[in-house]
């Protein structure tokens, strides 16, 4: 069973894609690495270019299963392109980074998170 990744090129980003590889490893793969791009924000820090895409690649060049990169448009919510993907995958294992900033983030989800934490038809792993 499959095991996507929301990825964003960010040490969180790169430990949710590390983690999100041993899950894949554990499970017989394949690993779908999801970066998603707002429309119309191009200089968000969470969209990867190539050479962040390429750093990716190399981290999972000796991985045991496939594994397929997908940068995904939206003018609309983050969280609902990760679910597309959860489902057109059938992925058992939705993995995600969350930064933890401070005490008060500790406790705090962001909407995104939430979201996809409620309502992912697969297990949710928050590195």
């Amino acid at each position: 069973m499959a095991v996507v990744v929301g990825f964003i090129p960010t040490e969180v980003g790169f430990k949710a894609l590390a983690a999100a590889r041993e899950e894949a490893e554990q499970r017989g793969g394949p690993l779908v690495v999801v970066n998603v791009l707002r429309a119309g924000v191009e200089e968000d820090p969470r969209h990867a270019d190539e050479q962040q895409l390429e750093i990716a690649r190399d981290e999972l060049r000796r991985t045991t299963v496939r594994v397929a990169f997908r940068q995904e448009t939206t003018e609309d919510d983050i969280a609902d392109v990760l679910l597309q993907v959860v489902e057109e995958e059938r992925a058992e294992l939705l993995v995600l980074g969350v930064r933890r900033q401070n005490d008060l983030a500790r406790h705090l989800l962001g909407l995104t998170v939430q979201k996809l934490l409620l309502s992912s038809p697969s297990d949710v792993l928050v590195v």
